[in-house]
């Protein structure tokens, strides 16, 4: 699960590259001539970092935290759409993805006697 969300991690690095490119940065990223700032070059993250603490910190808890991390990825997506619709496709591409692992965390889970 570590590995998957690392990927995704990288991916969305792929995507800000590859953006910047080819002339049409991501929002969070901006232009070269006024880049935005470090914190917002580390929202998309954000989600990736949070599950994979998840996955060892708070496991009960890791397959939603998940969803929530490929829902914060499909947000920053949307925001990409009108100035690079590319860059915005990859991202959502990306989500998904994300969204799919969160889902097979689904059936690492144990049952509990309640």
């Amino acid at each position: 699960m570590v590995l998957s969300w690392l990927l995704v991690a990288a991916a969305l690095i792929v995507v800000a590259v590859t953006g910047r490119n080819v002339g049409k940065p991501a929002w969070w990223i901006g232009p070269e001539s006024k880049p935005t700032l470090f914190i917002v070059w580390a929202l998309p993250f954000i989600g990736p970092a949070a599950s994979i603490v998840a996955t060892f910190r708070i496991v009960r808890w890791a397959h939603l935290i998940g969803l929530a991390s490929a829902a914060l990825i499909g947000v920053v997506a949307v925001f990409d759409i009108n100035n690079s619709p590319g860059i915005a496709l990859i991202e959502c591409v990306v989500a998904v993805a994300a969204a799919l692992i969160a889902i097979a965390s689904f059936a690492g889970r144990t049952k509990t006697n309640a």
